[in-house]
């Protein structure tokens, strides 16, 4: 698995900021799993995940890690090509991209509430959180200090034995009163 995938045209977004599929995406966090698995998990029908499955992995973002033939059918097991995709700055000067980053902003919220309620349903005494909403007051240069900070982070992040997985939502954009 790359690092990082980068989409490189408005129809890669297209494809990538559906919000189903962003779903199959989170649902792909841990481990490979078939169509079916991800039906199963998803609550969906598996011609439904089998389509959209087939867009991530034409535009490279999913590809196929291991096939298993069980009562003579070829599983087929999914995982991301990549631990993070980006979009190419070239991108931003075409016509349309502004609504599907949109579109994954949107999807980015809606999925990170379904995963803290989730949570919440789940909770541990000793689970760990951090829950922060307000105003913060920056300079341009302690802007651009604190987002180098958090991709420095971002980028040091990566499986290993003796993590656990936390999900995560940050945004920082301009206050207008």
């Amino acid at each position: 698995m790359k690092k990082e995938k980068i989409l490189s045209n408005l129809e890669e977004i297209k494809v990538f900021t559906d919000p189903f599929r962003m779903k199959i995406l989170f649902a792909l966090d841990e481990a490979p799993m078939t169509v079916k698995q991800l039906a199963d998990m998803l609550g969906e029908i598996p011609s439904k995940v089998h389509y959209h499955v087939k867009e991530l992995e034409r535009i490279g973002v999913l590809e196929i890690v291991d096939k298993k033939e069980k009562s003579g059918i070829v599983e087929k097991y999914y995982y991301p090509t990549a631990e993070s995709f980006r979009v190419e700055k070239i991108i931003m000067k075409e016509e349309g991209w502004q609504e599907h980053i949109g579109n994954l902003k949107d999807t980015a919220f809606r999925n990170a509430s379904e995963d803290y309620r989730d949570y919440l349903s789940k909770k541990k005494d000793d689970d760990k959180e951090i829950f922060n909403y307000g105003v913060i007051h920056l300079t341009d240069e302690e802007f651009d200090e604190l987002r180098k900070k958090i991709e420095e982070l971002l980028e040091k992040s990566d499986k290993r034995k003796d993590t656990k997985a936390y999900t995560y939502v940050m945004g920082l954009f301009k206050k207008y009163n």
